[in-house]
């Protein structure tokens, strides 16, 4: 525009019917932008005229297709710009003009129209353009709302349905979409008639809300929970429920066949639906049910059936699938938190209903999902009403017997069965549930399925109702709850169990009658044709004869735990003598089984012998069973029969193991343990079987004692073998969740007994001493297998024969496996590798690990002959002579070892010259070898002996000869330990060598040639790097050693790099540098030391993550201080508590620099307590009481930390400086009342002014929402117990000052009561608590407080200083204490 703009043309420009106004001129939108940036333009009410303009532009074009100004940027930039600029002074307020503006042009019209455009729009430019609109909504929107009728509202949820769940998360549109929906539930609420919303909702916008709440949903939580809200209120409204309590007009849409996507997305929903609709019908329970002559049970009743009305037509929407499953789990859940169902009411119907749902997907073969919710729903059922699912518990144990148990099938299974075994346990009817287990076992044969006898053994032996975890729950609870009269039904048992047996038996007689019929009466020619083959008929008769096979062996086992598990006190002689009969006949079933037979034993017979052996082993009827060839002829099962089962073998010679422990017996253990072990060698081959797993493990687990008494020399080292040539590694992978070959080893090893047997312990140590005649294939693998071993042997059972053999093998080994391990390298760095050669040396090295790691035990037992010099020289140098370049466990077993023989050779130096001569050479080797390379063997080896040198030796102490070694050493290492002096940071390893070898020379006495601050350089180098390095322990303790060593040193500048190199580092290693440094500073040094630290702490350029670092470097600093530092000790100890108190950063600032503050006092009261004077207590007091008062802001999370340390110091001053805590004590009753105040807790559902009251009385690192807890209680009633505790003083005395221990009981008896009135205040606020277990903590110090105070204090505190709740609570604690106080009696 070139003209000036008058207040009227600009006024008719923007009213002109066309846009652009005239054909050439600027777009409206555009000379409204140059109006409003043109900021000498003078036009009255401009931003009026502009806004008026917009919302009017924005409102009547809101449905144009093209070039809408809904979706333009610019109109939503300018109108930002209105609202958010200047007015001119004197102009209206925004909320006058803008509100009348917004009277005349509705808004809700055009955020509906952006909601429904921004679908259509990209979604980098729907951002983009929410970024604009968002602003100018949050003014628009809160002046608008009022003037929208709730009908339109509505409308504008439904969109803000649709649009979320198509775009993607969006911080600006969430916070419209809040606003709106807030705003329609406000609106909703004052809503007089809510009907035609219900149907509105329903008919519209019903999908759409499911998909907004589904959790597939894009909305975020807070968003997600307030569409759902707002949708239930909608659907569940008074007016709603009023015309249909159930919402049978909801499920009318949800089952509307032309959706079926509605009703898939509402199905997970259900159950969430279920709970909000049984909250509305007690939310307008007087409303909805009118309680009929003042009977409000009818009105439960009816609530009751509304909800199962509305559980009914949830269940129509439900199929058969795993997600509609998990639907009725929730569903059935709600009933029983909600306490909706009621015995013998109209909902039995619904409920039975889903049981037998239930039911039938476990007699079905459906998924695995869908068979675990199905328990789950039963177990819910079961928790419900037991009376629920006992009419199926018949139906339902079968199948859980033959179900395929997978780990979540099994523990839904084993939640059902812990529900149904906890009934009849309260209920007493054990023996119930006992017949209901047996019936279903003998009824599976009525059960037809695809899977084979052999498949449904399998699975029901891995069910949950014959793991472990049942039948032990089982049998302790018939331990416990059988009553006398259902202990005699074992008579009936007994019967039972013989009857099932005669079933099997007869028809197992008839299978065999008919096969021989139809077996040829007379052999075949060979040129007779062939006959036709046999029928299926004998095939399905042996798959009948398996399933009752099946079915008499869980019989057996089932019956066999009843038995065994009677209570003594009611077992009669009747019932005694049914067992033992019982007992006798299994044997003999058992031997006819399988000793009188004339072909192959079946797989049958031999389930159920098994079962029957098994059944006799737990009565246990071996004990009374005569003398019998038939169990002599068992064992011709195990040795002749072949394929046999493993569970048969197993039975049946640990039952002839029980049956040869009796004396009276002819039948030896030692034939029974041949013929075992016999059987394990044979399976042993058989990588797949675990049969002979097995069998081991049972003579290892049970008969270990008597093997050892009865079996021969041979056998037990044929044994000792078998368990010792498994590998401690070996894993089967077959059956990884089962029995492995490494569980038998290690359950050996580690038995106790198996190690006191003596012929047992002989065979072992045989085993052990063997020696192989060469290193070669098997040989070499024994040798391996063998060290490996002894590693977990206890060496104290080890004989001196044994040791000495097992020593001298291992030397022996070591260098030969070396030699190989060498000739394998050089091949190997030829090229000429082959793959066997590389498994050959990793199988090398790993035999060298056990070998040195084994000497290097014994070494440190001192089971090692180091009386030969000469020979302890030459294998010294053997270790050395070979690099270990990539095995960490193979060099520091390598170089203890090493270690462990030149220490002993030192210290024999002294008294033989031979002695001196090995150490000699062996130093002038290392020296000599040019091998020192950084990281090499022989350099850490050097390195370690440095250490141990200088910690356990003298110079004075070692010979001349020795002495000129170890220098020469020193020499050689000197080159390498100071070839890395440049600017950049070395390795760890190279600083640690420069460390030792400054600690070397110092103590041989060796002038030190340094680097000129090479110490200081990589100091400086890790502070820029910020501290970002491995090494900072290593480079710490280089600056001490320097300072210790080096007599040129600027002290002051290494001091001040020590402390900034703690700093600035983490790890818990710098402790110890610091602790072990600072013993051999001087008074200055240490006093510069601490200095130091004081001027940082006292600066303000630290952040508080560095000021707790400084705190923390005080603490350590103070834990090993040199001698003669006790004054400079003291004052800085009085220096760091004045500051403290005058720096609210360090009592009000974070909650770890408050902790670190309490460490420093906790560590100096407890360790050093002689150390502190008169004038510290008052200060520490003084601390504790600001960080212990009351704040108006807290933390998030509370900091138990400073409530124990707070604990901590106080205990240590009255336990160990009551000479000093007696001056002040008003100032320990005063923090003693803040500690018990800390203990209290906000009471729940106050309001905010209420709560208000109580956090602004609690520090600031309790979080009110997390308060103390049962630990601090504890800690705080030890402390009032340490107040009648008898201590002497820590404190420096004149040497004939006598002590008397004594207790502040006495001078505190003035100030408990002021205690004890807190504690009284605390548990009498109305607007807090103490629970339970927090006072229960608290008593035995309440009780010593009591007992400090008296009986003439608690009267005037009662009468002054409580009100009656007050004097209650004193009454009922002052009665708690007389019940437990000592009287003198007894």
């Amino acid at each position: 525009m070139t003209t000036p703009l008058s207040a009227q043309s600009f006024v008719r420009l923007l009213k002109a019917p066309t846009d652009p106004p005239n054909p050439e001129s600027p777009t409206k939108i555009q000379i409204a932008c140059a109006a409003w940036d043109d900021t000498t333009l003078h036009i009255p009410n401009k931003h009026e005229l502009i806004a008026e303009f917009i919302l009017t532009r924005l409102l009547k074009d809101k449905s144009k297709t093209s070039e809408n100004p809904i979706i333009d940027v610019q109109y939503w930039c300018l109108l930002r710009k209105v609202l958010d600029g200047s007015v001119g002074v004197g102009a209206r307020g925004l909320k006058v003009w803008l509100g009348s503006l917004l009277n005349r042009t509705p808004l809700a019209p055009i955020i509906i129209s952006i909601l429904t455009l921004l679908r259509d729009l990209p979604v980098a430019e729907a951002k983009g353009l929410l970024v604009l609109v968002r602003p100018c909504f949050s003014v628009l929107w809160p002046l608008s709302v009022h003037k929208i009728g709730v009908e339109t509202l509505l409308e504008c949820f439904g969109i803000v349905l649709d649009v979320s769940a198509e775009l993607v998360r969006n911080e600006a549109l969430e916070g419209m979409c809040e606003a709106v929906v807030s705003s329609y539930r406000e609106a909703l609420g004052n809503a007089g008639n809510k009907k035609k919303l219900h149907a509105t909702f329903l008919q519209t916008h019903l999908s759409s809300w499911l998909r907004a709440i589904s959790p597939s949903s894009h909305l975020s939580p807070q968003l997600t929970e307030a569409v759902y809200v707002a949708g239930t209120e909608t659907i569940l409204s008074l007016d709603a429920l009023r015309a249909s309590p159930s919402s049978e007009s909801l499920f009318t849409a949800l089952s509307s066949p032309n959706s079926p996507s509605t009703t898939n997305a509402a199905i997970p929903l259900l159950p969430r639906l279920f709970t909000t609709h049984t909250h509305f019908l007690r939310r307008y329970r007087t409303a909805l049910f009118p309680a009929s002559q003042n009977k409000i049970q009818n009105r439960e009743n009816d609530m009751r059936m509304t909800s199962v009305a509305f559980f009914a037509s949830c269940l129509k929407l439900l199929a058969w699938n795993a997600q509609s499953w998990e639907a009725r789990v929730g569903l059935i859940s709600i009933i029983e938190n909600e306490r909706i169902y009621a015995s013998q009411g109209v909902q039995e119907g619904e409920v039975d209903l889903v049981r037998e749902d239930a039911v039938l997907v476990l007699e079905g073969e459906a998924e695995e999902e869908v068979v675990r919710l199905a328990l789950d729903v039963l177990a819910v059922l079961a928790r419900i009403d037991y009376d629920v699912i006992e009419p199926v518990v018949g139906r339902i144990l079968p199948r859980l017997i033959l179900t395929c148990s997978s780990p979540s099938i099994h523990k839904s299974a084993n939640a059902l069965l812990n529900l149904l075994l906890d009934f009849h346990s309260k209920t007493r009817t054990l023996h119930a549930y006992s017949h209901a287990l047996i019936d279903a076992c003998t009824s599976l044969p009525s059960i037809r399925s695809l899977a084979s006898p052999q498949e449904l053994y399998s699975r029901a032996h891995s069910s949950a109702t014959l793991a472990h975890t049942h039948l032990f729950s089982l049998a302790q609870a018939l331990r416990t709850f059988l009553t006398p009269t259902q202990v005699k039904e074992a008579t009936q048992i007994t019967l039972t169990l013989k009857n099932t047996f005669n079933t099997y038996q007869n028809l197992s007689s008839l299978i065999k009658i008919s096969e021989m019929e139809d077996r040829p009466r007379k052999k075949r020619r060979k040129s007779e044709t062939a006959p036709l083959p046999a029928s299926s008929a004998p095939t399905q008769n042996m798959r009948e004869l398996d399933v009752h096979a099946l079915s008499l062996s869980l019989t057996l086992k089932f019956v066999a735990l009843f038995l065994s598990n009677l209570p003594s006190s009611f077992i009669t002689a009747e019932v005694h003598d049914a067992v033992r009969e019982v007992g006798v006949w299994a044997i003999e079933a058992s031997c006819l089984l399988l000793c009188n037979r004339t072909s192959k034993i079946s797989w049958a017979d031999q389930v159920t012998g098994a079962a029957l052996l098994r059944f006799a082993y737990h009565l246990p009827a071996w004990k009374c069973v005569a003398e019998q060839e038939d169990l002599r002829r068992l064992l011709e099962v195990v040795k002749i029969e072949e394929g046999v089962e493993g569970e048969l073998v197993l039975e049946i010679l640990r039952f002839l193991f029980a049956w040869s422990s009796r004396s009276e017996t002819h039948v030896e253990a030692e034939t029974v343990l041949d013929v075992a072990l016999a059987y394990a060698e044979a399976q042993e081959q058989n990588p797949q079987s675990t049969s002979g797993l097995m069998v081991l493990y049972l003579i290892v687990e049970r008969w270990l004692d008597l093997v050892d008494a009865q079996a021969s020399k041979s056998s037990l080292d044929r044994l000792i073998k078998l368990i010792f040539s498994i590998s401690p590694s070996s894993t089967r992978l077959a059956d990884v969740q089962g029995l492995q070959p490494k569980d038998v080893l290690w359950g050996v090893l580690h038995n106790a007994q198996f190690w006191e047997m003596g012929n047992i312990r002989a065979s072992v140590l045989a085993y052990l001493t063997s020696s192989p005649a060469s290193l070669k294939g098997s040989a070499f693998d024994q040798l391996s297998s063998t060290y490996c071993l002894l590693l977990y042997v206890p060496h104290e059972y080890l004989t001196k024969q044994a040791r000495v053999e097992l020593v001298r093998r291992a030397m022996e080994g070591d260098v030969t496996i070396s030699s190989l391990h060498a000739t394998t390298g050089e091949k190997t760095a030829k090229g000429k590798r082959k793959r066997d050669q590389g498994s050959d040396l990793e199988k090398a090295r790993l035999t060298l690990t056990h070998i040195r790691v084994f000497l290097q035990r014994m070494g440190q037992l001192g089971y090692l002959n180091m009386s030969d010099h000469e020979s302890a020289s030459d294998y010294v140098k053997h270790l050395m002579s070979i690099e270990i370049p990539d095995n960490a466990v193979l060099r520091e077993a390598t170089i203890n070892l090493a270690e462990l023989y030149i220490v002993a050779l030192l210290r024999a130096s002294d008294k033989d010259p031979s002695a001196s001569a090995a150490c000699a050479s062996i130093f002038c080797t290392l020296a000599q070898s040019g091998s020192l390379q950084e990281d090499s063997l022989p350099q850490l080896c050097v390195l370690q002996l440095v250490e141990r040198l200088t910690q356990d030796f003298s110079v004075s102490s070692l010979s001349d000869s020795i002495i000129a070694s170890l220098k020469e050493l020193h020499a050689a290492l000197t080159p390498v330990s100071q070839s890395n002096g440049s600017n950049t940071l070395p390795s760890s390893g190279t600083i640690k060598a420069w460390a030792r070898h400054l600690s070397f020379g110092h103590w041989l006495g060796v002038a030190a040639t340094s680097i000129s601050g090479y110490g200081q350089k990589i100091a400086v180098t890790l502070l820029q790097n910020k501290g970002k390095c491995k090494s900072s322990a290593e480079i710490l303790g280089l600056l001490f050693e320097e300072l210790r060593c080096l007599p040129n040193v600027e002290r002051g500048m290494h001091l001040d790099l020590a402390v900034g190199v703690y700093v600035f580092s983490t790890g818990a290693a710098l402790d110890d540098v610091v602790s072990n440094g600072c013993k051999h500073l001087s008074v200055n040094d240490f006093s510069h030391l601490l200095d130091t630290v004081y001027e940082a702490l006292e600066s303000t350029r630290f952040p508080p993550a560095q000021c707790v670092r400084l705190v923390h470097t005080a603490t350590v600093l103070l834990h090993d201080t040199p001698q003669g530092t006790l004054k400079v000790v003291q004052g800085f100890f009085t220096q760091c508590l004045n500051f403290f108190i005058g720096n609210a950063q360090f009592f009000a600032g974070p909650a770890d620099l408050k902790v670190a503050c309490l460490e420093f006092v906790a560590r100096q009261c407890s360790d050093r307590p002689a150390a502190l004077r008169a004038v510290d207590p008052g200060p520490i007091h003084a601390l504790l009481s600001k960080i212990l008062c009351g704040s108006s802001t807290h933390d998030s999370t509370t900091t138990p930390a400073v409530f124990q340390s707070t604990a901590t110091i106080l205990n240590a001053l009255v336990r160990l400086r009551r000479d000093l805590v007696i001056h002040i004590l008003p100032h320990l009753g005063m923090v003693l009342r803040q500690l018990v105040s800390c203990t209290r807790s906000l009471r729940p559902q106050l309001a905010a002014k209420q709560s208000r009251i109580v956090t602004d009385t609690l520090p600031s690192w309790i979080a009110p929402s997390d308060p103390l807890g049962v630990p601090e209680a504890r800690a705080l009633a030890r402390l009032f117990t340490s107040l009648t505790s008898k201590t002497v003083p820590r404190a420096h005395m004149q040497p004939n000052t006598e002590q008397k221990a004594e207790s502040l009981s006495k001078p505190f008896a003035k100030h408990a009561a002021y205690v004890v009135t807190a504690y009284i205040d605390a548990v009498n606020d109305p607007l807090c608590i103490m629970r339970a277990d927090v006072r229960r903590e608290l008593e035995p110090g309440l009780f010593s407080l009591c007992e400090i105070m008296g009986t003439h204090s608690r009267d005037a505190v009662m009468m002054s200083a409580l009100d009656t709740g007050g004097k209650s609570v004193m009454k009922a604690l002052w009665k708690e204490y007389e019940k437990q106080r000592y009287d003198g009696k007894g």
